[in-house]
């Protein structure tokens, strides 16, 4: 009796053991997938917030940004003529465990009231946020002074 009670233990023992091994397997490929997902949310931000500046729909840009008070401040006056003729993105890296994400990108524009052309150096920095799902800008919106 003590042997079958052993025998029937030792099946219980092996499919629980199994079970505990394909559940961590899964939780492992859930979370690859997790980040994957926003690596793939990182970039069709990054990507929306070019077009939003190559087109001078600076307003779009803005709503990119995640302001420190509730209100947004307005969009400068001088951005409605500003237009972009190069965005070139240099230096781009990601840090998993604070999920933020840092992006160093060279701006050439002009103003149409002068047409000089001038450049500028945006270090960006972007920060996931859970509770929206959402990549946001935290770093300041460039100038283009």
């Amino acid at each position: 009796m003590l042997t079958v009670l052993t025998k029937n233990y030792s099946k219980y023992s092996q499919k629980l053991f199994m079970s505990i091994i394909i559940c961590l397997l899964l939780l492992l490929l859930g979370a690859c997938a997790t980040t994957a997902d926003k690596m793939d949310k990182l970039n069709s931000t990054l990507r929306g917030y070019e077009k939003a500046l190559r087109w001078a729909k600076f307003d779009m840009a803005y709503s990119f940004h995640k302001w420190d008070s509730d209100e947004q401040p307005s969009i400068p006056n001088h951005l409605k003529n500003i237009r972009l003729t190069s965005y070139g993105v240099g230096n781009r890296s990601f840090d998993e465990k604070t999920m933020t994400a840092k992006q160093t990108v060279t701006i050439r524009f002009y103003n149409q009231s002068d047409l000089r052309e001038r450049t500028l150096e945006d270090k960006q920095r972007w920060k996931y946020f859970p509770d929206s799902k959402r990549w946001y800008l935290i770093s300041e919106p460039p100038t283009f002074q």
